[in-house]
């Protein structure tokens, strides 16, 4: 039989040894586990890893494309206002450019209606025209009674006299005057056709409206060509002044700035007293800023300021020479 110390000993023995395996699983677990196995430590260095890489190259760059694209929607924000700012000025002044046409019209339909056409002149028929009276000749006189004007004879180019054989009986020399009247002039003279007679003012007035309208619908190719027929059919007189400045205005919206220089150009020449010279050489300005002539747009500009300082066409030109300014040009 053992003694009682060998069995205090072998306790003693194998307490400690249930005490060691306790403290060996304490330790393996000490530091925490998941059910899988790893330590916290593992799963921190984990995360830390998956979110050095979420933060990492990529995400920048999504960051930065996000930045661009946020700076690109703005400068097209910008351009767009500025466009809608452009388009809301241009209609303002076409819309001013059209009141005042319009109220030109009223005005020239007024004085129109207050004229009444010239009686003809008697006598400027020209002579030997059956019921026209001769020049100088009493036109109360009576005719001989069963007179009967003789058939005219051919006549000679070479000699001026009739031909052989077909000259009627007792005929009248051809340079014969009535007594009182002056000479008949004989086939060698010149004859000088009348002059045409002047320009219906009414038809003029309708075919200017009409194309005024046409420019008014928006109808820009159209407008050009009805234009193009006004001056061509009336080179001056009543609205011509005008039908040139909106026939220049026409290809200008067309942005076709050489045909709208020469029309703009034409009218200053041929019309240098018209109340559109302002705003024609205000155009004349415009279109050398479009071409990027600035030192010549300049000085179309500044010279419409001195000559017309009160005209609307100034106020416009003062703007375009200060937005020249802030481009730099």
């Amino acid at each position: 039989m053992m003694s009682n110390k060998a069995r205090v000993a072998g306790a003693v023995c194998a307490g400690l040894m249930v005490v060691g395996l306790a403290r060996a699983e304490v330790g393996d677990y000490g530091q925490g586990r998941d059910e899988a196995g790893y330590a916290a430590s593992t799963l921190d260095a984990r995360v830390s890893r998956l979110e050095k890489r979420l933060s990492g190259q990529p995400l920048i760059e999504m960051s930065r494309e996000l930045e661009r694209l946020h700076a690109d929607v703005k400068a097209l924000r910008g351009s767009l206002e500025e466009l809608r700012n452009g388009l809301d000025k241009v209609r303002r002044q076409e819309k001013d450019h059209f009141a005042q046409l319009e109220k030109r019209n009223a005005e020239l339909e007024s004085k129109l209606a207050s004229l009444s056409p010239p009686p003809a002149a008697p006598g400027l028929v020209a002579p030997g025209i059956p019921g026209t009276p001769v020049p100088g000749a009493d036109p109360n006189a009576p005719s001989a009674p069963g007179a009967t004007p003789p058939a005219p004879a051919p006549i000679d180019p070479a000699t001026g006299m009739p031909l052989a054989g077909t000259a009627p009986e007792n005929p009248t020399p051809i340079n014969a005057t009535v007594q009182g009247a002056a000479p008949i002039p004989g086939p060698e003279a010149a004859f000088t056709p009348p002059p045409p007679p002047p320009p219906d003012p009414v038809a003029r007035q309708r075919d200017y409206e009409q194309a005024f309208a046409t420019l008014k619908a928006g109808k820009y190719t159209n407008a050009i060509a009805e234009f193009q027929t006004f001056v061509a059919k009336y080179p001056t007189g009543e609205f011509s002044d005008s039908a040139h400045y909106w026939l220049g205005e026409a290809h200008y919206v067309n942005r076709d700035f050489a045909a709208a220089r020469e029309a703009f150009k034409k009218m200053l020449a041929d019309f240098p007293q018209s109340g559109k010279v302002p705003d024609a050489q205000l155009k004349l300005g415009f279109i050398e800023y479009e071409n990027a002539d600035y030192a010549k747009a300049r000085g179309l500009l500044t010279d419409l300021i001195k000559r017309y300082p009160e005209s609307s066409a100034a106020k416009m030109a003062e703007k375009r020479l200060e937005r020249m300014k802030q481009e730099n040009h």
